[in-house]
């Protein structure tokens, strides 16, 4: 008669981390899944590179020529495709990380919802905290490889492009403000998203959503205060409100557009990202105690 071994429990001896670290693992997870296929992960940062190698080339090749009209410095002075090309460049990454919320932020807490991984989570003692660090830590991390990395390239690429020592001094300060806007334009683009996509527990709810705020509530915002000539008003277009720090930081001004205060371009950011940050961490915490999805 044979004998029957290792039926029983056995106890784990793998590696114990500490609870402090498991929302590393969410940001792992959640990375790794939306680099899975083309039309996610993969197809924002494929916007971020050519919009890279464009207004790079445009920098490397027509270093002196003079930007297109629509942009000048403050006191009409000319602008070059040097200088220009940077901030002009911005609009096309944030058009990037827009894309990046609609394949993959807008979706990440309502998707977890519908599929029922909160029971996953919850049921291995992964505290509300733990989980909303690690999809922030996870949106933040995926929006700054578009909007930090992306600019601070064609930051670098400028002052590769200066004659002398003296010119590249003068010029030193584009990297931290090429990474001061990224960064800021990251909180919105990772943060925004994911506060509207704890609202649902539909994937397809979320995305639509985030998608009809972006591109029709905070625009009529935008083109109401345009029209009643209120920058206050207008400073809720999120993307408005970027522009205007955007020019600010880079002493620039586009021809017939209003000029948002950077109070007012900068409290509207906050306002955004903090009510966010406040439905996320509400959301996940009332799901846990609530046993949606949850074993408390």
């Amino acid at each position: 008669m044979s004998a029957i071994h290792d039926l029983g429990y056995k106890r784990y001896v793998g590696t114990r981390r500490p609870t402090s670290t498991r929302w590393r693992v969410i940001v792992r997870r959640q990375m790794a899944t939306a680099w899975h296929g083309w039309f996610r992960m993969k197809a924002a940062v494929g916007l971020a590179i050519v919009t890279t190698c464009v207004f790079g080339g445009m920098m490397y090749f027509l270093t002196n020529g003079i930007m297109f009209r629509g942009f000048r410095r403050v006191g009409d002075l000319p602008l070059t495709i040097a200088d220009g090309a940077l901030p002009a460049s911005l609009d096309w990454y944030r058009r990037a990380a827009f894309l990046l919320g609609l394949t993959v932020i807008a979706g990440a807490v309502a998707g977890d919802r519908q599929s029922g991984a909160f029971t996953f989570y919850f049921a291995r003692s992964i505290r509300p905290r733990d989980y909303v660090a690690g999809k922030l830590g996870g949106a933040l991390a995926m929006t700054a490889s578009i909007l930090v990395l992306g600019p601070l390239v064609l930051a670098l690429l400028r002052l590769g492009l200066c004659d002398d020592t003296d010119a590249l001094v003068a010029h030193l300060a584009i990297v931290p403000e090429a990474l001061a806007i990224g960064a800021l334009a990251t909180l919105v683009y990772a943060i925004v998203p994911l506060g509207i996509s704890a609202l649902f527990a539909s994937r397809r709810y979320a995305v639509a959503v985030w998608a009809a705020y972006w591109l029709i509530a905070t625009t009529a915002a935008g083109r109401i205060g345009i029209a009643t000539g209120s920058s206050w008003i207008a400073a809720l277009d999120l993307a408005r409100a970027i522009e205007a720090v955007t020019h600010r930081l880079f002493d620039l001004q586009l021809a017939h557009h209003l000029a948002i205060p950077l109070p007012a371009a900068l409290g509207s950011i906050a306002l955004h990202v903090a009510l966010a940050l406040a439905i996320v961490g509400y959301q996940v915490a009332r799901a846990q105690r609530t046993g949606v999805g949850g074993s408390a």
